[in-house]
């Protein structure tokens, strides 16, 4: 049993990469909206790109789309490369050991995210052969 759940989930290790980052965030969001605290055109932004790469993201479990994983693939690769630069300028331009730890963190997440959403097209061409 553990091991077909295993199997199952390692089909599929590039959306869950994804969907956990997303998920918690957008729940953070909600949670300071629900606070409140006002909402300003970043998170309307935030909203607005990541509630339809989720929705995409769940529905490529159910569809396991080629088409869907390259479309998936370009947002989801940009997202990573922000996360990347946002790491890269917190490391440059602080002397504070904590932020440095999370911005160390973050530059692993988004290098992490990147190679995911590079992979994430190519695998239904190696889970068929």
């Amino acid at each position: 049993m553990k091991s077909k759940l295993l199997k199952s989930v390692l089909k599929f290790w590039q959306e869950i990469v994804f969907v956990i980052p997303i998920g918690f965030g957008l729940t953070a969001l909600t949670i300071a909206i629900i606070l409140g605290y006002t909402m300003d055109k970043w998170d309307i932004l935030f909203v607005c790109w990541f509630v339809p790469l989720l929705i995409c993201l769940i529905g490529q479990f159910f569809w396991k789309s080629e088409g869907l994983a390259i479309c998936l693939s370009v947002p989801l690769g940009l997202s990573s490369l922000v996360v990347i630069f946002m790491a890269l300028y917190g490391i440059s331009t602080t002397s504070i050991t904590l932020i440095m730890k999370q911005s160390i963190i973050m530059l692993i997440w988004g290098l992490f995210g990147v190679f995911s959403a590079i992979t994430m097209p190519i695998k239904n061409n190696i889970l068929s052969n």
